[in-house]
């Protein structure tokens, strides 16, 4: 009886162990390399996650994330966040996608496409404008019928049969999931020791965990001796080590609704996507120098009493006012310290699909920051508290901004952010007497790399890039205390994609008056005569110049101290003098001598072949008859192909030039196409490319030639027929898995899976 009971309970945890191989071993890989290419983030069609089990397991949603045009706020349904549960989901809206055991009544094994596309086959539609959620199989099949354009992958080959049968099999049984996996034991006493650090007892030092956390809560944290295997820090109802019950709030900045709360490092069971994916290390090193950076100084938290409560929109949506005990001259350097992953927090951001923000942004553009010693925040206390009121955020309205009261809190921000721009520039003055010079930029303590960054937009999703990458770019930022934290808390903190029109539209024009800003502080380390002939060239259109004129007059007091040879040329020779002649190597790291035209390299460059032939199409612009770069795509993947030797991948991106950028609307009927041109990256800058172009080595000199030939769009669809993958390609899985592997490979802590929602439907 004994040796039978035995045999059972052998028997039953076989088959548990069994079920979470196969979905592990079989399941995951066929939807991390055929489907969270689009079903991943909050942009997967009907919000079908397929990064996990759980985000699987929790099925689909009628409800567009993305609904700019909403009048009220919707609950947020961010994946492994807002539910808990299946019934937590099923409150939400979510449907079952995948649980009927018979294959011809479940959903998910239904929509699977079995026919080969042909280029016919291929719908106009992009994947956001062709979403059909179906929570009945009736519904399904009836408009399957009528239309193979459902079928999944959305206009992409099918999966093979053998994946098809795996799936079907797995279905079949149940579609159970595996067990819970923990983190690697080898950090057990690295993340208790951090987890200790956050979650210390006085008000000093609640007060720092509260602001590291606000700015690291989207960051996929990893330790050295486990480099992909990553964490979220997190709020939890429980003690770390008794289990983390994270807290939920709309915004990182809100009250947890718990008495008392944790900060936890949560693992993160699920397959990472480069659209989302921040990694962050911890280590001695960063610990050590967070403890300098915020303990050194003497500082204490201010007692404001029983009525004072640091969570209130008023106050926690300002981070001048939450932090103000915290020396600023710490804050910022944390941020400095950090630039890259805090630029990229605005850019890839907490939505995935960033079109409402990201279009204010220039196509390509270069950032320095104001060195903390020359940072008026730093410098006087007085001026931080004079400018903290005037720097009030969109985010103070909440997520539910009535539509009658926008124009007057448009003009209140307007108002605000004006007198500030006059508080600044006359306390700058006072600082800076002579003018800026080359002293007054941050230079990386001669070793980090943060202080020079490029930031490349590409329609409505960016990247961000260490070092000056692209020809000399048309715009520069120049950020100082008070731009980097409003950036982090009007894009990032306070921003809710599930809010209202209005809240995300005071966001959006907010964010336009940051990008000024930031010009304006770059204008001033030009020569004043020079600065409002620069600045007018970047907003050209009469609407436009009226409104730069009238509304955004530039505030001119500062004088210019840096002596120009050529002052109408001042901005190359800036950039010349900043990299060459007042950056160390070490910061300024490998010149970008494949895409210099403008900026005159001063170093030997060490191009591979396949760079010097390509690099004869790089950075021209249109002129004449020569109109190739009109012609690509926003952004691309040029594999190399070689005979005895790995793939070469660059990435290959169109710098679409605008008249101005000065509007949520119309952007196609401000573009300026004669100043278009391409821009050529050694690795993989893309997590949404527009085309893949396979070209062997042995003809890499013809396909160049040919691109400086393209006068006409017929001529660049004839190149794309020979080189460019299709969508309907025999190739294209192959051509897709095989950049997967080369970027895992190469960089695997940076790696995440490709998005193909933004592939050209052609």
């Amino acid at each position: 009886m004994n040796q039978i009971k035995c045999y059972l309970v052998f028997s039953l945890v076989f088959f548990k162990v069994a079920i979470a191989s196969e979905y592990r071993e079989k399941i995951q890989p066929i939807f991390d390399n055929r489907c969270i290419s689009c079903h991943s983030c909050l942009n997967g069609p009907c919000q079908l996650n397929l990064q996990n089990y759980e985000n699987f397991d929790r099925g689909a949603n009628h409800k567009n994330v993305y609904d700019g045009l909403r009048t009220e706020s919707v609950p947020p349904t961010r994946p492994g966040i807002d539910g808990k549960n299946k019934n937590d989901w099923v409150q939400l809206g979510f449907f079952d996608v995948a649980r009927a055991k018979k294959l011809e009544d479940n959903l998910f094994y239904q929509i699977l496409g079995t026919k080969v596309l042909t280029q016919r086959d291929i719908p106009f539609k992009k994947v956001e404008e062709s979403i059909s959620c179906f929570d009945k199989i009736e519904q399904l099949k009836t408009a399957l019928a009528h239309s193979s354009d459902l079928q999944m992958p959305y206009s992409l080959p099918p999966i093979s049969e053998d994946q098809r049968q795996t799936l079907g099999t797995w279905l079949s049984k149940g579609a159970e999931g595996p067990e819970k996996i923990e983190a690697p034991k080898n950090l057990t006493s690295q993340i208790r020791q951090w987890e200790v650090f956050f979650n210390q007892k006085s008000e000093k030092e609640k007060l720092v965990s509260r602001y590291i956390y606000e700015h690291l809560y989207l960051a996929h944290i990893y330790f050295p001796e486990a480099p992909t295997s990553f964490f979220r820090l997190v709020r939890s109802k429980t003690k770390c080590e008794k289990g983390i019950d994270e807290l939920a709030t709309r915004r990182a900045n809100e009250r947890p609704q718990a008495n008392e709360f944790f900060y936890c490092l949560k693992f993160q069971d699920l397959s990472i996507v480069a659209k989302t994916h921040m990694p962050f290390e911890f280590n001695p090193k960063v610990e050590e120098r967070i403890k300098k950076l915020f303990f050194a100084e003497k500082w204490e938290v201010t007692d404001h009493g029983p009525e004072y409560d640091s969570y209130s929109n008023q106050i926690a949506e300002n981070p001048f006012i939450a932090f103000n005990d915290i020396p600023v001259k710490a804050r910022y350097q944390f941020l400095l310290d950090n630039s890259h992953f805090i630029i990229s927090t605005f850019i890839k951001g907490p939505v995935c699909n960033g079109s409402n923000a990201v279009n204010s942004i220039q196509e390509q553009f270069y950032v320095m920051f104001i060195k903390p010693e020359s940072d008026n925040m730093v410098i006087s206390k007085s001026f931080e508290n004079k400018a903290r009121d005037l720097l009030i955020l969109p985010g103070v309205w909440g997520s539910e901004v009535k539509l009658s009261n926008t124009l007057d809190l448009t003009k209140k921000i307007v108002a605000h952010r004006e007198g500030y721009r006059k508080l600044r520039a006359d306390e700058t003055l006072k600082n800076n007497p002579i003018g800026y010079e080359l002293n007054d930029l941050w230079d990386g303590e001669g070793h980090d790399q943060n202080a020079l960054l490029t930031v490349f937009r590409h329609d409505d999703n960016a990247v961000v890039l260490k070092g000056f990458k692209g020809d000399l770019s048309k715009t520069m930022f120049f950020l100082d205390y008070a731009l980097m934290e409003r950036l982090v808390y009007n894009l990032v903190v306070n921003f809710d994609v599930y809010g209202n029109v209005s809240h995300q539209m005071l966001t959006r024009i907010y964010m336009d008056m940051i990008r000024m800003e930031a010009e304006e502080i770059f204008l001033n380390f030009l020569p004043m005569n020079q600065r409002k002939p620069l600045r007018d060239s970047w907003y050209k259109g009469l609407l436009t110049e009226a409104k730069m004129k009238y509304l955004f007059p530039l505030v001119n007091k500062t004088p210019g101290a840096i002596k120009y040879k050529d002052p109408k040329n001042a901005k190359k020779e800036f950039i010349e003098k900043a990299y060459y002649e007042y950056l160390k190597p070490e910061v300024r790291g490998v010149t970008d001598a494949l895409n210099w035209r403008t900026i005159t390299p001063r170093e030997k460059s060490n191009l591979t072949s396949s760079e010097n032939i390509l690099k004869e199409f790089i950075s021209l612009k249109t002129k004449g008859s020569r109109r190739f770069p009109n012609f690509f795509p926003e952004n691309s993947y040029l594999i190399v192909r070689k005979e005895n030797a790995p793939d070469e991948v660059f990435t290959l991106i169109r710098n679409r030039e605008h008249e101005n950028i000065s509007w949520i609307l119309a952007e196609s009927l401000r573009m300026s196409p004669q100043e278009d041109t391409l821009t050529l990256l050694p690795g993989f800058y893309s997590y949404y490319p527009n085309q893949f172009f396979v070209v062997p080595e042995a003809k890499l000199e013809d396909f160049k030639n040919r691109v400086l030939k393209i006068r006409i769009v017929e001529e660049y669809k004839k190149l794309a027929k020979e080189f460019a993958v299709s969508r309907v390609s025999d190739d294209f899985w192959k051509e897709y898995d095989n950049l997967n592997a080369i970027y895992k490979k190469t960089n695997p802590t940076e790696f995440g899976y490709l998005d193909l929602t933004r592939y050209l439907m052609e």
